[in-house]
């Protein structure tokens, strides 16, 4: 371990000059601490996104070859559009400047991947070290965060989000860990790495109890939204090691025991919060029942009939201006001023999202804002298939990339936290990771090995 987080020191390109070389530690330091607190703490984030930035700047290559990339011309073509969207809105309807020039800056940081991903792509093994980085220390949150009455009161089946404050964002980002996990224990298992089988149990064993603790995290979050998204995201990700993995001399990839050992943990948790999981599925039934039987309008609300009557709003409302929406930060002052007691829970506390990052995108940034993400969205998984192609990258960190991008576009549905600063720096990791892979210029053949080796 010691000896890859020292290969992961060296860059590809030699800093030059002296400036590179005070940057190249600046934004080296930065991206670290970045990855550490992405889902521990919002001050060390911001100083570790700072340093990277800082040690861009002072960096001629690093210009050159992100400037190259069409993904980054479109990334600052929509900063661009937020900006101008945002000043355009300022003055179009009644609502707090302060909150729709923050919602403008966080709106602005989801498309800062390219930044991470340079230096994430100036040493191959800078990938898995970041994100064990990011995982350590959302571990790090939860287990400070588990205080005696906390753990008594999540053991009772109360909903907590822990450090976080927010059950659905700590779920999803447990969900995101799980799926790490999921595709390590596999690479410990490829039967290609000649480990003695003492180490790969020692290795299995610690990496299921991980997946417990996390999956453990997901129950008590109760966020049945990341519970729907990761019924989606596990078989992409034992799909794409199925196919596609090329055709290879020795035994294929084995999944015949991560699957028992999915299994297990499943047995284990389902044993331990039956009556916490049961009750959240019942409600959830029992209120769509109640939907369909006496209409929305006169159904009770709830958490479901909440976000169908936000989600006719929202329609509504984009229909009004379906080119360019209403701009960043304007979706509570707008449900608040509809002054429905179907948009206010509690009563008198009108919604501040519309529960759909697709509709919200529409909603404050019009079509011209969903089809620039389409755009992002469509290069980037591009990039990260001609990567693979390429063996720039390993079919284990494929598979982990993959499952991530099903569980954000499923969860998407059912809610918007996407500002929210630890999901947004969890989103600058591993978009810049995908991202990454397409920067690097090892040569091809040894790219695989590389990631083969740092696992």
């Amino acid at each position: 371990m010691l000896e890859i987080f020292r290969a992961s020191l060296i860059p590809i390109h030699a800093p030059t000059t002296q400036h590179e070389r005070i940057g190249n530690w600046i934004g080296l330091i930065g991206l670290y601490l970045f990855s550490f607190f992405a889902l521990l703490s919002i001050a060390g984030a911001n100083l570790g996104l700072g340093m990277m930035i800082i040690g861009l700047m002072l960096s001629r290559q690093a210009w050159r070859d992100l400037l190259s990339q069409s993904i980054t011309w479109l990334c600052l073509l929509t900063i661009i559009y937020i900006l101008v969207r945002a000043y355009w809105s300022t003055g179009e309807i009644v609502a707090e400047q302060k909150t729709q020039l923050n919602q403008a800056r966080d709106w602005i940081q989801l498309f800062l991947f390219f930044i991470p991903a340079w230096w994430l792509s100036q040493s191959t093994y800078r990938i898995p070290i970041s994100i064990s980085l990011m995982f350590s220390g959302f571990a790090l949150g939860m287990i400070t965060a588990l205080d005696g009455e906390t753990l008594t009161q999540t053991l009772q089946g109360v909903r907590t989000g822990l450090h976080f404050g927010k059950p659905i964002i700590l779920g999803f980002d447990c969900a995101a860990a799980i799926l790490g996990l999921m595709a390590l224990g596999m690479y410990w298992i490829d039967a290609k790495h000649g480990t003695t089988r003492q180490r790969v149990a020692l290795r299995l064993g610690l990496t299921l109890l991980a997946v417990l603790f996390f999956t453990q995290g997901l129950i008590i979050s109760q966020s049945r939204g990341v519970w729907l998204a990761m019924l989606f995201a596990l078989p992409i990700l034992f799909l794409t090691l199925r196919f596609a993995e090329p055709p290879r001399q020795h035994s294929p990839i084995r999944l015949r025991y991560p699957i028992i050992g999915l299994v297990v943990v499943a047995a284990v948790i389902l044993s331990v919060n039956w009556n916490t999981i049961s009750q959240r599925i019942a409600s959830e039934s029992n209120e769509w029942s109640a939907i369909v039987n006496e209409g929305l309008e006169n159904a009770p609300l709830g958490s479901s009939s909440y976000r169908l009557h936000l989600w006719q709003f929202g329609l509504r409302k984009w229909l009004e201006r379906p080119l360019f929406g209403w701009g960043p930060g304007t979706t509570h002052a707008l449900v608040e001023a509809e002054n429905d007691i179907a948009l206010q829970d509690p009563p008198g506390s009108s919604f501040d999202h519309l529960h759909n990052a697709y509709l919200e995108v529409v909603f404050q940034l019009g079509m011209l804002g969903i089809v620039l993400v389409a755009l992002i969205s469509g290069v980037m998984i591009s990039k990260l298939m001609e990567s693979y192609r390429r063996k720039r990258v390993s079919i284990y960190f494929l598979a982990f990339l993959m499952s991530n991008f099903m569980l954000i576009a499923i969860y998407s549905l059912t809610d918007f936290r996407h500002l929210h600063w630890n999901w947004r720096f969890y989103w600058l990791i591993i978009a810049g990771a995908t991202l990454a892979f397409g920067l690097a210029t090892y040569h091809p053949t040894k790219r695989r090995g590389e990631h083969e080796q740092a696992g």
